[in-house]
């Protein structure tokens, strides 16, 4: 007894036929010429979906709502309108769904789902996370249909959605209802009635005192079940759904029947039977006479019972019903058996039996459906867990990767600076000898002039001697002795001058000598003084020269060096080599 369109039950499940598609097609014309009047492309996919969501337009036939809800997808497709695709995926889900195409149903429900999760569609992903667990909990696949239905409920309540919290808190009612766990359920259902009161929304107030009705109907409680569908039939007839008021009266009868009020439920059916007949609907008036029957049957009166049964047979043969064949075929072979007419009673138990075997094939179908369901479900998220997987692995591999790489340029920056650390102290430790070999060289110059001027000192007193002296022996002696003093100390000094400023400023000469191979000994000797900033005074004392001669040999050097004139002096260009 639930409110739901696809369940082949006794409450809203039953869906209008021949009535709907005649004045379906009224509005579906209708629609088409507005549709003709709109160059936006884009405006003619909100109309047809703003149409098919009208509450007149609920329970359009199916085959009329697929086309609708086609044309609006194929118009979204070819300009790209992304909400569109997704709301028409949303509407040929439903429809799919509602006409037991259950596989079709997920398929869009799950495109609308993946698209909307990429366009980041909060109130579509709900309706898709909706649509899905009401197609699993119709598939009695309840694991599955419990997460979806809790995904869709939590984005309604981040969006403060009341309208999209209240159908979801319906849809898990409903789960809680079809496992039969009925506190649960209506704790549910009264939570998404007590917001369809807040927002005042009659089609869902309607709907949850159908399903509220339907869980205490199955309870037995048919007291408080009448009360809720009594409350049901009056929104309906504000809404002026006479489809609605047809299924609600037909149920106020059923219970009335089975509460032995046969007087009641009669008025009850005929009432409903009286819609059924005026909106052309066959599957409702097949029901209303399959209650008829049972309503006679009850009181005894097996030849009205048997005109009924008979009826609600005619109506399930022409157009398809196995359910009502079956039970219709059962109470007349039935009925026929206690008349002990065993060859009509035969006969029913034939059509039973073929009625029967069709039912099984829809609920194996069915399971099959399930298990497809089941294993579609089972493998897309092992298919999702090994992405996953994948996805942590390759992320694993990245940060070790991006680990290991600091790591290893942290390596080498270190060794890096380690190597020019050591290069640095390496020149610091060269800097610190030639500094230190170069002060060598300078006391050992001061020393040479010392030991120069104490020669030459000497060696006056020598020549003073030599002009004093008597004896020409003598003076001679004095003056050979002054000389060879002179030139052994000259020699030594500068041979050793030489070998300590190779030491210190080594490859001097040779750069000299590359770029001027001119150079004399004498010329080299004196770039080595100049190159120490040596001044030509410190120059004449350590070789025994005279100031002007000295002058002199730096001019001529200058010559040699091409540097004419002042412009670059000549100690700054010789410590640059």
């Amino acid at each position: 007894m639930k409110s739901r369109l696809p369940k082949l039950l006794m409450i809203l499940c039953i869906l209008c036929s021949q009535w709907i598609a005649a004045n379906g097609v009224i509005r579906y014309d209708s629609l088409n010429s507005v549709l003709r009047s709109i160059k936006n492309p884009k405006d003619k996919v909100d109309i047809i979906l703003k149409f098919l969501e009208k509450s007149e337009n609920q329970y359009l036939e199916d085959t009329i709502g697929i086309k609708l809800a086609n044309r609006a997808y194929e118009i979204s497709l070819q300009t790209n309108y992304s909400l569109g695709k997704v709301n028409c995926m949303l509407k040929l889900g439903n429809y799919f769904f509602r006409s037991s195409d259950y596989k079709k149903a997920m398929e869009f429900a799950q495109r609308s789902k993946e698209l909307s999760e990429d366009l980041s569609y909060d109130k579509e992903l709900a309706n898709s996370y909706n649509l899905i667990g009401i197609i699993y909990s119709e598939l009695s696949a309840f694991d599955n249909s419990s997460p979806y239905f809790f995904n869709g409920i939590k984005l309604f309540e981040k969006l403060s959605d009341k309208e999209g919290i209240a159908r979801s808190l319906g849809n898990i009612g409903l789960d809680f209802y079809d496992q039969q766990v009925y506190k649960k359920a209506l704790e549910y259902l009264n939570n998404s009635l007590v917001i369809a009161l807040s927002i005042n929304n009659q089609t869902l107030i309607k709907k949850q005192y159908n399903n509220i009705a339907a869980v205490y109907a199955d309870q037995q409680n048919y007291d408080t079940a009448i009360v809720f569908m009594r409350k049901a039939l009056e929104i309906e007839k504000k809404l002026g759904d006479k489809m609605g008021q047809g299924i609600s009266i037909m149920n106020i009868g059923y219970i009335q029947m089975n509460e032995g009020n046969f007087k009641e439920a009669f008025l009850s059916f005929q009432q409903s039977l009286d819609l059924a007949t005026e909106i052309n609907n066959h599957l409702h008036m097949a029901k209303c006479y399959l209650n008829f029957g049972y309503c006679y049957y009850c009181v005894k009166n097996s030849g009205s019972s048997i005109d009924y049964f008979n009826k609600a047979l005619h109506e399930g043969r022409k157009n398809g019903y196995y359910r009502i064949i079956a039970q219709s075929s059962k109470m007349l072979n039935q009925l026929y058996t206690e008349k002990k007419d065993t060859l009509k009673a035969y006969k029913y138990a034939v059509l039973e039996k073929l009625a029967g075997d069709s039912l099984f094939a829809l609920q194996k179908q069915k399971l099959s459906s399930k298990l497809e369901f089941q294993y579609l479900y089972e493998k897309n998220e092992l298919k999702k867990q090994l992405a996953q997987q994948a996805q942590n692995t390759l992320m694993l591999i990245v940060i070790f990767s991006l680990v290991a790489g600091l790591l290893i340029l942290g390596l080498i920056f270190s060794r890096h600076r380690l190597k020019l650390k050591l290069v640095l102290l390496e020149k610091e430790k060269i800097k610190s000898e030639l500094d230190i070999r170069d002060r060598e060289l300078t006391v050992n110059l001061i020393s040479l002039i010392r030991k120069n001027e104490m020669l030459a000192d000497i060696s006056d007193k020598l020549m003073q001697l030599e002009h004093n002296a008597k004896g020409i022996e003598a003076k001679e002696s004095l003056s050979q002795i002054s000389q060879e003093l002179r030139n052994s100390t000259n020699d030594k000094m500068l041979n050793e001058f030489s070998t300590r400023f190779k030491e210190v400023h080594a490859g001097f000469y040779e750069k000299l000598l590359k770029a001027y191979p001119d150079l004399s000994q004498n010329e080299l000797k004196l770039c080595a003084f100049l190159r120490l900033n040596m001044s030509t005074k410190d120059i004449a004392e350590l070789t025994g020269q005279q100031i002007a001669s000295i002058d002199t040999a730096r001019y001529r050097l200058r010559k040699k060096l091409s540097l004419p004139g002042s412009e670059t002096n000549l100690v700054t260009f010789l410590s640059q080599i």
